[in-house]
C-alpha cells in the first residue's frame, strides 16, 4: 500500500491525507494526492503479465513508455524498444516485440517490465516481489538485471519481499513491517546479526527452525490501537496497548518495542 501511494495508484476508497514524501528535496504529495505518478518513480509489479496490456504487443508497450517519458518519435521508439528488450536478455528481441503478453513466460514478462523501467530512466524503482512464481534460475537472472539497472541509471531501489534470502542478497538497508507498522529498520548486516524487535527475531528463527508453538497463528488485526504484533508476541506487556515509537538501539538501527525503554531504564 505504501508503494501504491508512492505511485499515485491507491485503490478506490483510499486517499492520501497526511504525511510527506520527498525525492531530492521535492515534495511529491500534492501530485500523489491527485493520483498523478511522479515521472522519477517506476514500478516492477509482482505479477508482470497482469501489469501488461493483454491487447497490445509488448514492443509497442515499451515504445509507448519511451514516447511518453523521452519524447521519441514512433519509428525511433520502436527501434529503442527492441534494443531495450535485447539488453534485458531477451533472445530474438525483434520477434518477441511482436508477441502479446499471453504468449510469453512469466520470466519473459518480467524482463519486459524491466525494459520498460529502463525506458523510464527512473530515480526510484519499486520492485514488488519481482520473482514471485519464478524458478530459482530465473530469479537469479532477474536479480542480476535489477543490479544492472541500478548500475546503469544510478537509481535507488525499494525492494519488497517476504524472502529473507533475497533481502540478504539485494538490500543495503531493511525496513521490517507488520500490519503496516514499522517494526524495525537497520542496515542489512546489522539486522541479520543483531535483530532487536521480537517480530524480526521471530522471522529469522522461522527460517532456521520450527517457531515457538506458543505464538498463536492469528491474522493481522488492523484495529489494534498499539503494537499490531502484540496479540502474537511472547514478550507482550501492559505498555504494548500504546503506539510504540522507534527506539534507537544502535548506529542507524531502530526498533519499535517498549522493551527497549524498559531495558534502558534498568540500565540507568
Amino acid at each position: 500500500m505504501t508503494s501504491l501511494a508512492l505511485m499515485g495508484l491507491l485503490p478506490p476508497g483510499i486517499e492520501l491525507r497526511a504525511g510527506s514524501i520527498r525525492l531530492e528535496g521535492r515534495e511529491l504529495t500534492p501530485d500523489l494526492a491527485e493520483g498523478r505518478t511522479p515521472r522519477e518513480v517506476t514500478m516492477i509489479f509482482q505479477h508482470p503479465r497482469g501489469a501488461l496490456n493483454p491487447t497490445m504487443r509488448v514492443g509497442r508497450q515499451v515504445a509507448r513508455v519511451l514516447r511518453i517519458n523521452q519524447g521519441l518519435g514512433a519509428s525511433e521508439a520502436k527501434e529503442v524498444a527492441v534494443d531495450l528488450l535485447s539488453r534485458v536478455g531477451i533472445p530474438g528481441a525483434e520477434r518477441v516485440a511482436r508477441a502479446y503478453p499471453h504468449q510469453l513466460s512469466g520470466g519473459m514478462c518480467q524482463r519486459v517490465m524491466i525494459a520498460m523501467a529502463l525506458g523510464c530512466r527512473p530515480k526510484v524503482l519499486i520492485a514488488d516481489e519481482p520473482t514471485t512464481a519464478l524458478d530459482v534460475t530465473i530469479q537469479a537472472q532477474i536479480f542480476d538485471l535489477i543490479r544492472d539497472l541500478v548500475a546503469e541509471t544510478s537509481c535507488g531501489v525499494v525492494f519488497i519481499t517476504h524472502d529473507l534470502a533475497a533481502v540478504a542478497e539485494m538490500c543495503d538497508r531493511v525496513v521490517v513491517l507488520y500490519g503496516g507498522q514499522v517494526m524495525e529498520q537497520a542496515s542489512t548486516v546489522d539486522l541479520f546479526e543483531r535483530p532487536s524487535h521480537p517480530y524480526t527475531r521471530y522471522l529469522l528463527e522461522s527460517v532456521e527452525r520450527e517457531v515457538d508453538p506458543h505464538i498463536e497463528e492469528k491474522d493481522v488485526d488492523f484495529g489494534l490501537p498499539g503494537c499490531r504484533f502484540a496479540h502474537r508476541c511472547s514478550e507482550v506487556f501492559d505498555r504494548c496497548v500504546e503506539f510504540p515509537p522507534q527506539f534507537d538501539v544502535g548506529d542507524g538501527h531502530t526498533s519499535a518495542c517498549f522493551r527497549h525503554a524498559e531495558e534502558n531504564s534498568v540500565a540507568s
